[in-house]
């Protein structure tokens, strides 16, 4: 979704249309014929392991599949297995990507938890359940979700509901909807240094009246 906005919002999104099919295989939209070049970016994975299907490389490949060209291989996607022997080619399967992109992995798991530990699998799945998906219904909620992604890629700001917030002492906010949390207020360094300083002073305090 965001990838569709990026190219949206700098007028992109008509010339880089991405993929029209998500079956799982290679797609790099710089290779197309167009007389602009494509809107590139660099993926930075900072400190994550670059783990073979982490979840990033669908991050990834849900960006390049939306027309961003963003420079990258299929070696760590799912499906994809390096030649056994010295010479030999690389294997790439793209259906067993696709399976990743569909959540098929998830629906094993509802089903599985449903047959083994029924109980579990209603607290779990608590929402989807409320939305009426079962593991049967997966692949459509995923296709649906792209489909309304392409048709129509804007931001819609929610309304705001009004609510106003209230801090009392020691950090407790009641909210205008009747909930409430605590939230710790900042302080400054002078004031932490006058806490520690406090509380090393009861500390010895309290060692004098022990030795007494």
């Amino acid at each position: 979704l965001e990838f569709r906005r990026v190219l949206k919002q700098f007028g992109l999104d008509e010339k880089f249309a991405g993929k029209e099919e998500l079956d799982g295989e290679d797609y790099h939209v710089e290779d197309e014929e167009t007389e602009q070049r494509p809107f590139k970016c660099i993926l930075d994975v900072g400190l994550q392991t670059t783990t073979v299907g982490h979840r990033m490389w669908g991050a990834l490949k849900g960006a390049v599949d939306g027309g961003l060209h963003i420079p990258h291989s299929n070696r760590k996607f799912p499906g994809y297995k390096p030649a056994e022997e010295k010479g030999q080619d690389p294997e790439y399967d793209a259906e067993a990507h696709k399976e990743k992109l569909f959540g098929m992995h998830v629906k094993e798991y509802m089903e599985t938890m449903a047959e083994e530990d029924p109980t579990k699998y209603e607290a779990h799945f608590s929402k989807y359940i409320e939305a009426d998906i079962d593991a049967d219904k997966m692949e459509d909620m995923y296709t649906e979700a792209f489909d309304k992604i392409k048709e129509e890629p804007e931001y819609e700001p929610t309304e705001k509901k009004g609510i106003t917030h209230t801090r009392g002492e020691g950090g407790q906010i009641t909210s205008s909807d009747g909930t409430e949390h605590v939230r710790n207020a900042k302080i400054t360094l002078e004031q932490r240094r006058e806490k520690v300083a406090r509380k090393i002073a009861a500390a010895q305090a309290k060692m004098m009246e022990d030795d007494e």
